[in-house]
């Protein structure tokens, strides 16, 4: 059955993609009110190879087939915008019949861009098939989320923004993996330096709960700058301390430094650095508490207007705490590179990508090595 539905989807697709090349124009497939409402269809089909799709030491590689098919819908009458979007994505598994999977997902953003208070509330939902690194398998899930986040001027230098979320992530199988949910809020103060930055002073507290009868709290306290952080790197730092307290089924109090970054380098006219940068904690689908860190660097150089070439590299660690954690410490380095073609406007864009993983762990089994090379065509109109 699914063999059937994922052909015909890539059938369609392959006839959209010839659509789309004599499509005169991007503003949308349906524009009306004077172009303030928007319909854009998008396609996309990708051939993969990944030679361990199952994220341990002793995984398999496979080829995959896969197609992406969506509707962006845009609102931009009266007081609230208006983003949605509709897909559908379907992989197909030359060898590994048994992981393919035809998912849906949706997102809807209603948002308020003008006025004294400003502000987005969003919801969400998707069924996701992926590797899972913590667990060293493949899983399905269905991860929904919902966000509400406002900032309102108090004076001429300060604001306040704040923000309420909540999430799940529900696993198909739960033999082995457990459900989470998480509740959050978080209050932010801004204070505007200068022109060119803002500094923030930040309260997050988080709640989560799994469905093995555990829950924790995590409070986390930051200070940090938006805009311009230091000479022509302009983004947002944050980097503070935060605490997680167990508050059902045991377990240990766990603090560590919390950081988040994500900031642009224009280093010519025609190339930028993006830089990213994480230290969280988190909950893995096995129940276990983690002290995660991350950095990657991103370069991307515009050869001509069509043509764009990009390499990345990124360094991760993972601390598994507690005793459930057993001292296993994960380390990983990747790097990319890959280049974007476009060859009609929006109407067909083609990209190639070369992505090496490598994951040292105390546990030998998590440690593996990864190599996978997609190839894209994706196209709107």
């Amino acid at each position: 059955m699914f063999s059937q539905i994922s052909t015909t989807l890539r059938r369609v697709i392959s006839i959209l993609l010839v659509g789309f090349i004599t499509c005169p124009s991007t503003y949308g497939l349906i524009s009306v009110n004077d172009g303030k409402n928007r319909i854009y269809v998008n396609a996309t089909t990708t051939y993969a190879w990944d030679s361990n799709i199952f994220a341990n030491r002793d995984s398999g590689g496979d080829s995959i087939l896969s197609a992406s098919l969506g509707v962006d819908f845009q609102r931009r009458a009266g007081l609230i915008a208006v983003n949605g979007n509709v897909y559908v994505d379907a992989s197909s598994f030359i060898q590994n019949k048994s992981e393919n999977f035809l998912n849906p997902r949706f997102h809807v953003e209603f948002s308020k861009q003008t006025g004294r208070t400003t502000g987005a509330l969003t919801a969400g939902a998707a069924r996701q098939s992926r590797a899972d690194s913590a667990a060293n398998l493949r899983n399905e899930s269905w991860a929904y989320d919902a966000g509400l986040n406002l900032k309102y001027p108090v004076i001429e230098r300060y604001s306040i923004s704040g923000g309420i979320g909540y999430s799940l992530l529900d696993f198909v199988d739960n033999t082995l993996l457990v459900d989470l949910s998480t509740y959050s809020a978080n209050l932010d103060l801004f204070y505007i330096y200068n022109t060119e930055r803002d500094l923030i002073a930040s309260y997050r507290i988080r709640y989560g709960e799994t469905s093995a009868s555990t829950s924790y709290y995590d409070h986390a306290f930051t200070v940090g700058v938006s805009g311009r952080i230091f000479s022509k790197l302009s983004g947002t730092l944050r980097v503070g301390y935060q605490i997680r307290e167990p508050s059902q089924g045991g377990g240990d109090s766990n603090s560590a430094v919390t950081a988040s970054s994500n900031a642009t380098w224009p280093i010519t006219k025609k190339m930028n650095a993006i830089l990213n940068l994480s230290k969280d904690f988190s909950t893995t689908s096995t129940n276990i508490s983690v002290d995660s860190t991350s950095v990657g660097v991103n370069l991307q150089y515009a050869l001509n207007s069509k043509l764009v070439s990009y390499a990345g590299t990124g360094y991760g660690l993972s601390k598994f705490l507690g005793s459930l954690g057993g001292d296993r410490e994960d380390q990983y380095f990747t790097w990319n590179v890959g280049a974007n073609y476009t060859v009609f406007a929006e109407h067909l864009k083609l990209s190639f990508t070369y992505t090496y993983f490598q994951n040292w762990s105390t546990l030998s089994y998590s440690s593996f090595e990864r190599n996978s090379l997609n190839i894209t065509a994706s196209s709107q109109f």
